[in-house]
């Protein structure tokens, strides 16, 4: 379990950029995926094995990686390892220029580096492999990354489990207004999202409980309000999902405006 200061997550809430730094950790993240967001991570110490796009790959100090949005993956840790992900909304890679997107970063940086052990070398390799990320996501199509459901319905309740995970979806049920059975909705489901339809709303929950919680709700409200039965059930699965604690998270995190 992380403590407070070995996790520290630095948020513009102007641009959607967020930096992620994990110093020194041995923190292992299930299977997942981020929505609508592009990640480069690179490794500062250490290493991780990170399985995505149907390989698992160990990286080492100084190397860089990316996970692109709706791509399920998981990091595994095996000893301690110091990392720094840069999270960027996928909406402003279509909306800005390259330099652009780049400044929106730097804002960021600055923090970074006057409190983490990260060399201006580091920062370089993140910056490039950032432009080389952005270039190649706003060529490529969406669904050359993550293809559609040829039935719409599955696209429909992706969206929905997305927007409103705190609702209760019956897998008989949407897999009755599919027209499928509940064992081929499933599949279906986890061939387009990359997770079944119930790792997904739990995903989706703890995020909008990450959000929730920096607007300074109370712990209780935040369980309720995204869907989980108690307080309790709420921290077990954040705990897993993220790693800590949802006190730990909030304490960990920073807001700049």
């Amino acid at each position: 379990m992380a403590a407070v200061n070995s996790v520290r997550y630095i948020r513009n809430l102007n641009t959607g950029v967020e930096l992620i730094f994990c110093n020194n950790v041995a923190i292992s993240y299930p299977i997942h995926n981020h929505v609508s967001v592009l990640t480069i991570g690179i490794v500062l110490d250490g290493s991780v094995m990170l399985t995505a796009y149907n390989e698992i790959k160990t990286y080492k100090k100084n190397q860089t990686f990316v996970i692109y949005p709706y791509i399920p993956h998981r990091i595994s840790a095996h000893n301690s390892y110091t990392l720094l992900s840069l999270c960027i909304d996928k909406n402003i890679i279509h909306c800005y220029a390259e330099d652009s997107i780049q400044e929106h970063v730097m804002t960021l940086l600055p923090d970074a580096l006057h409190k983490e052990k990260i060399s201006q070398n580091q920062i370089i390799y993140l910056l490039n492999r950032l432009n080389l990320a952005v270039k190649f996501y706003s060529l490529t199509a969406p669904a050359d990354l993550h293809p559609c459901s040829q039935n719409p319905l599955i696209t429909h309740y992706k969206k929905q489990l997305e927007l409103y995970p705190e609702n209760k979806f019956s897998i008989e049920e949407m897999a009755k207004n599919a027209f499928i059975s509940k064992y081929h909705f499933i599949r279906t489901f986890k061939a387009e999202a990359g997770l079944t339809p119930h790792q997904f709303q739990l995903q989706n929950r703890i995020r909008k409980a990450k959000r929730l919680m920096l607007e300074s709700k109370t712990m209780t409200e935040v369980a309720l309000t995204t869907g989980f039965c108690d307080q309790s059930h709420f921290i077990k699965q954040f705990e897993k999902q993220v790693g800590m604690s949802p006190l730990t998270y909030k304490l960990s995190s920073k807001i700049i405006k």
